[in-house]
């Protein structure tokens, strides 16, 4: 008992001496690279080290343009050298690549006690693809705690396996043929080869292609998965990504790379498991785009049909006929189609026409319509005919310029035509040119107008009500929804009860993600592919939400997503059982239960987020 007070002196005399040793040892800022050369696919690690700084501030990267921050971390370290203590703080950023090419790192600048510090300048060559080995990732692992772990090595969770699965997935880009003229339909498919239980995909990337007019098949709602080989191995084949390219220019075209976010899960783990997160890109693609010949000059390229039907046989002749004009594309862009018209006659005038264009999505082809409504008024009677409408277009498959007519027909134009007035003068000087601006007036009787309408009571209470409902608009025009209506709060509260709506009328497991989605878009502002697990942990996180709040979002979130690549093991997740009109019950009643829990925590989670 008497050493102690010795003790704890040589242990004040210890720490003053390494406070010291901080103050005054010299400070430095350096930064280092995981790697010089990666893969557009790959993470670099970049480091930033402060020495001799305590609770040192980030420093800023916001010059890094071609590299996306995706996770930050930071650590510090006491070394001892030669009885001297140095204190220091380890800066980690993962960048993610923008594009190819040799890409430049900035130097980082960072001010301590009015002096200004500057880390070194890094070239860093990426490359298509990933340098790194399979399996190994770059990005450490992120997940959120589950209730399932073991703790001290005294329950061994059986949810999760202690060795993750090799990573094993690429994707591939293909394109229906190489050579094409100006104008022809390419059918581009993305193709996802995995070895892996796929969660999530997320295009990372602009999907808009210069050089290309693009029409994009719709995602479907599950993606079913077909076997296939490459490179001697068997993978399961999504097919990801769908469209049909129509080149814009002539020449070598290249269809750019596209990057996707992947989320993997390993098989085994449990849905609390955050997924393990890739990037893969597609490679580019290079189209060798002809002109068409001389001939097809500023024809529409592909395989088209069309017709024109009038909607009666017989027709007064002051009334309107309508000609119908369609259309359809068996192959070729619709939307840039122009539809054969009609030209005014001695018989008949043609006014503007309504027309309506519209994409038909196949299984590998892009179909469409396009229709013209065409009113026409006739000018005289008898049997009245309309010539024959042509349509020339470019066929790329026989390499000929193709011309189809539509059937001349007549029509039958009975009656007598109204007389057209000419100019009546009226009193004061108004002149009404009938025929032009007035077709017809009908006459009738000339009513009494000694007494005023406009001096009645009835009249004044009817402009009363008008002026109070004007003021109530311009009111709810003006203040209610410029100031009231944009109040956060009430903003907040209508995004809620949209979102509550929207879940109350689920009934599939897969429409549930979605929701969740655009529920976080709009209230957290976070870009859809910045919507997974890990970013809702951090977010919910940092506005205290409870864990088990976390966890139980997170999970249905995951089960939903999981349904669209593999229902089975969506259904199984969310602890349904196979077959039986028993299970569909029960799958019913999970969902419910589900949807419930989601709507009691977007009740307490909605105040807390800002």
């Amino acid at each position: 008992m008497k050493k102690k007070p010795y003790f704890i002196l040589l242990a004040f005399l210890a720490t003053l001496a390494v406070s010291v040793g901080l103050a005054a040892e010299d400070v430095e800022v350096n930064a280092v690279v995981s790697a010089n050369k990666i893969g557009v696919d790959d993470t670099l690690v970049y480091t930033v080290t402060l020495k001799g700084i305590n609770n040192p501030t980030q420093p800023d990267l916001s010059g890094f343009n071609d590299f996306r921050i995706t996770q930050t971390s930071q650590s510090t370290e006491f070394r001892f050298v030669n009885g001297v203590s140095s204190y220091y703080t380890n800066f980690i950023y993962y960048l993610m690549p923008a594009k190819t090419g040799t890409l430049t790192l900035p130097p980082v600048t960072y001010e301590y006690q009015g002096k200004e510090f500057k880390t070194q300048t890094f070239k860093v060559e990426v490359i298509q693809g990933s340098v790194s080995p399979p399996g190994q990732q770059t990005q450490p692992r992120r997940r959120v705690p589950s209730i399932f772990d073991d703790s001290d090595n005294f329950f061994n969770s059986p949810f999760r396996r202690s060795q993750p699965r090799e990573i094993d997935i690429q994707l591939k880009a293909e394109v229906s043929k190489r050579k094409a003229v100006k104008g022809e339909p390419v059918l581009y498919r993305v193709l996802l080869y995995a070895r892996n239980r796929v969660q999530s995909v997320n295009m990372a990337s602009n999907q808009s292609f210069p050089g290309f007019w693009q029409e994009w098949f719709p995602v479907p709602q599950s993606i079913n998965s077909e076997r296939g080989q490459l490179d001697g191995k068997t993978y399961q084949v999504y097919e990801i990504r769908k469209a049909v390219l129509f080149p814009t220019q002539a020449g070598n075209v290249t269809i750019p790379a596209i990057k996707f976010e992947l989320g993997l899960v390993d098989d085994g783990v449990s849905l609390f498991a955050d997924p393990r997160q890739v990037f893969r890109s597609t490679p580019e693609i290079t189209l060798q785009v002809a002109e068409p010949p001389p001939q097809a000059l500023g024809l529409p390229v592909g395989d088209f049909t069309f017709e024109v039907v009038p909607d009666k046989k017989e027709v007064d002749v002051n009334d309107i006929l309508t000609l119908r004009v369609k259309v359809t594309a068996r192959k070729g862009n619709i939307k840039t189609l122009e539809i054969p018209q009609f030209e005014n006659t001695d018989y008949y005038k043609i006014y503007p026409a309504k027309i309506t264009r519209d994409n038909g999505f196949d299984q590998n082809t892009l179909s469409g319509t396009a229709e013209a409504e065409v009113p026409v008024s006739f000018k005289k009677t008898g049997l009245i005919s309309f010539p024959a409408l042509e349509l020339k277009y470019f066929n790329p498959d026989a390499g000929i310029v193709v011309t189809h007519k539509s059937s001349a027909f007549s029509i039958n134009v009975a009656g007598v035509k109204e007389k057209q007035e000419g100019a009546v003068p009226l009193a004061q000087g108004e002149i009404i040119k009938k025929g032009e601006d007035i077709d017809f007036i009908k006459k009738g009787d000339i009513y009494h107008q000694e007494d005023y309408y406009y001096k009645t009571g009835l009249f004044n209470f009817l402009l009363t009500i008008f002026f109070i409902f004007n003021l109530l608009f311009l009111l709810k025009l003006y203040v209610f929804d410029r100031y009231v209506a944009r109040h956060p709060a009430l903003l907040k509260k209508r995004l809620l009860n949209r979102t509550i709506n929207r879940l109350n009328r689920v009934s599939d497991r897969g429409e549930i993600s979605p929701i969740l989605e655009d529920y976080l878009k709009e209230k957290a502002g976070l870009g859809l592919s910045e919507i997974n697990n890990h970013s809702i942990e951090a977010l919910f996180s940092k506005h205290q939400v409870n864990d088990i709040d976390i966890k139980i979002f997170i999970r249905i979130k995951s089960a939903s997503e999981l349904s669209r690549f593999a229902p089975q093991l969506a259904a199984g997740s969310a602890g349904a059982a196979p077959g039986g009109d028993t299970n569909d019950k029960e799958n019913g009643n999970t969902l419910t239960h589900d949807v419930k829990q989601l709507i009691e925590i977007l009740k307490r989670i909605d105040g807390r987020i800002k």
